[in-house]
């Protein structure tokens, strides 16, 4: 949609007048079509006169996507905040680097679901009559006529459809096992803290009982929060939000009771103090202001979470390596290669589809780009992103982003937070697996820090990539040179581009596909007190009998279309498909000249899949626990939302988990 036309509501006219590639056809046409003429690297032979382009980086994106005017937002300017750094060209990415013939056909079989889930739209859901009241008619608008059972089996539609955030329960579950985990956090503050932030708002059902609750859960040691000012507030005070649509930085604070977590207040407009919704209120002002903070968390997923913790910080390490094998200044064999290239190779194909440096038109744009998906759908357009990646870039840490002490900083340990919470639980099995194998193979390449000193090819590669990540004088990354440290960031590089992609990336069908579970846009301003009526409430959420000229429903089907594009098959799974063969291809370390390197593999192997303490048999008894759990305390319920099963995580794959693969070995969706 053009960035002046505002979102319609129900009853609202859509422009008649669609753009000449609508965006999520121009991403769906990205991810099916691979460079076609990726260029010779220096390594390869030349014909005479030919001269290689090199991978490198760039530090800004174009001006014309910089620029910005009151056509699209209520200021005009350029951007000049940083961004993390990018590649230049996909057609300096040699085939080695790039998405298989076997990649390619599943995004295009994943494109095939995606169009026969638009006709399917398109017939079923107009005409839909929807009854009840205001939260009923909700659960009937994202349903009725929305699934098509060529694609979705009515199992995933059940365990798609029937948990979202009208349950307390579930909307806080969705905090620990939805798309985002990485907003939750220990509250830091004290009492009198809180009572301030109280008295300093506008109001709520009762602020006496809310400053007594907040206080004892905070004395008890069980007071969490989801603050979305560091990601979001500055979209908002830079007038970063598109004409027309609507944002908020919310704020949303949980308690810990029994083993259980659930909400206990939300200011949904944060940045001006404003009303705080509790439980208290009626229904609908606190379904609504859950929807709000579930909105802002897709948010926050989109190009934070997503798109920037891990798409974007393992491309430089990828840039780097790239470049310098270009050069012949770093060997594809050297053993920390063979380690990490299954893990930083086909993030070139993925990224050219969010930025496209060397565009030379719309048609090629990517969904960060000028009149692209993100100025077409979401409330922050493209500037917008651009201002939460420049707020989560310039505090940044490599190190200190690391699974295992983020966890500790933010206090979500189990210690801290004894209940469950799938990403932790199960991440913390895959981080004690992957941080042993890569010791393994440090150890068995070197014999002390002089050693790793000496190494003129890894050095040379590490401190291209702390370049890169420092170039406007921030201190993101310091490469030392001892086994220490190499250890703890190819661990922190290896979980990254694996694990932590999977967790994020796989559930977004799960957690966005269901729009109210988290709107990428919402069609009416926040509320700003209690009293919310059912034409309020519904018109909070975009209405699915809306459609765009070109026959999208807007932004209903787009939204799905997204979330199902990025969760196509892939054929690379971290853990192989169960044999040692597998793993061994790999990393392929040659057994008679790297017996140490290749033994590391052999006991990697072990680890994810042999015996009672197993990656496989660990996960799988978490698993089966928390579904178990949840089935005790909802014995009524027919379905068991993924925020709890979390196969998200598996090693292989099972028998109903309607997605895309285990964990994957990196991030090429």
């Amino acid at each position: 949609m053009p960035p002046n036309i505002k979102p319609p509501l129900s009853g609202v006219n859509i422009m008649t007048t669609a753009p000449k590639l609508a965006a999520i056809k121009q991403y769906m046409r990205h991810l099916t079509t691979p460079s076609n003429s990726p260029r010779l690297i220096a390594a390869e032979p030349l014909a005479t006169g030919q001269t290689a382009e090199l991978t490198t980086y760039i530090y800004q994106f174009n001006a014309s996507d910089l620029a910005y005017s009151t056509s699209q937002y209520p200021v005009s300017g350029n951007f000049s905040g940083t961004t993390s750094p990018w590649f230049n060209n996909i057609e300096t990415i040699p085939a080695t680097w790039q998405w298989t013939t076997a990649d390619s056909a599943a995004a295009t079989a994943r494109s095939a679901q995606v169009t026969s889930e638009n006709a399917y739209i398109q017939q079923n859901v107009p005409g839909q009559t929807y009854s009840g009241t205001a939260s009923a008619q909700i659960q009937q608008r994202y349903t009725l006529g929305m699934w098509d059972n060529t694609v979705f089996s009515q199992s995933q539609v059940n365990t798609l459809t029937e948990n979202w955030v009208n349950d307390d329960a579930e909307f806080a579950r969705q905090r620990l096992g939805g798309a985002n985990p990485d907003v939750i956090a220990k509250y830091s503050g004290n009492n009198a803290d809180l009572a301030a932030w109280v008295d300093g708002s506008t109001g709520s059902y009762n602020n006496s009982a809310l400053v007594t609750a907040l206080q004892a859960a905070n004395t008890a040691g069980t007071l969490f929060v989801c603050d979305y000012t560091p990601a979001l507030g500055k979209v908002k005070t830079n007038q970063f939000v598109q004409n027309g649509f609507y944002f908020s930085v919310p704020v949303a604070f949980f308690s810990v009771v029994g083993q259980t977590l659930m909400p206990l207040a939300i200011q949904v407009d944060s940045s001006n103090k404003g009303y705080i919704f509790t439980p208290q209120d009626d229904a609908n002002s606190w379904l609504l202001a859950k929807l709000w903070v579930a909105s802002a968390d897709a948010q926050w997923w989109y190009s934070g979470t997503h798109l920037f913790n891990t798409h974007s910080i393992a491309m430089i390490f990828s840039t780097s390596a790239l470049n310098l094998i270009e050069q012949g200044l770093l060997a594809q064999e050297h053993p920390i290669m063979v380690l990490t290239y299954p893990h930083i190779q086909k993030v070139f194909n993925i990224n050219n589809a969010v930025y496209n440096v060397a565009a030379t038109s719309s048609i090629d744009y990517g969904i960060y780009q000028t009149g692209s998906f993100c100025d077409q759908f979401l409330p922050t357009g493209r500037i917008g992103i651009y201002q939460i990646i420049n707020d989560l870039y310039q505090n940044y840490n490599f190190d200190d982003m690391a699974f295992d002490r983020i966890l500790a900083t933010r206090k979500v340990d189990s210690g801290n937070l004894p209940v469950s919470f799938p990403y932790r639980d199960d991440g913390q099995i895959w981080w004690q697996a992957i941080q042993n194998f890569v010791g393994n193979v440090v150890d068995a390449t070197y014999s002390d820090d002089a050693a790793v000193a000496a190494d003129t090819q890894l050095n040379t590669w590490m401190n291209m990539t702390q370049g890169a990540f420092n170039h406007d004088g921030v201190n993101r990354y310091t490469w030392t040179a001892s086994k220490s440290y190499l250890k703890q960031a190819m661990t922190n590089l290896f979980f990254l581009a694996s694990v932590q992609h999977t967790a994020v990336n796989d559930s977004m069908l799960q957690s966005w596909g269901f729009v109210p579970n988290g709107a990428f846009a919402m069609t009416s301003a926040p509320p700003v007190k209690a009293g919310v009526t059912d034409a309020e409430l519904l018109a909070a959420l975009p209405d699915p009998q809306v459609k765009a000229s070109d026959g999208y429903a807007w932004p209903i089907q787009n939204q799905i279309n997204f979330v199902m594009n990025g969760t196509a098959q892939v054929s690379d799974i971290a853990a192989g498909d169960g044999t040692t063969a597998s793993v061994y291809a790999i990393y392929p370390y040659d057994q008679t000249s790297q017996p140490k390197q290749y033994q590391a593999v052999t006991d990697f192997y072990n680890a994810l899949w042999t015996g009672s303490s197993s990656v496989k048999e660990q996960i799988t008894g978490n698993q089966n626990k928390r579904i178990a759990d949840f089935q005790k305390s909802y014995a009524n319920a027919t379905t068991v939302p993924y925020s709890v099963s979390y196969y998200y995580l598996s090693v292989a794959t099972q028998t109903g988990m309607d997605l895309n693969a285990p964990v994957m070995n990196c991030i090429q969706i």
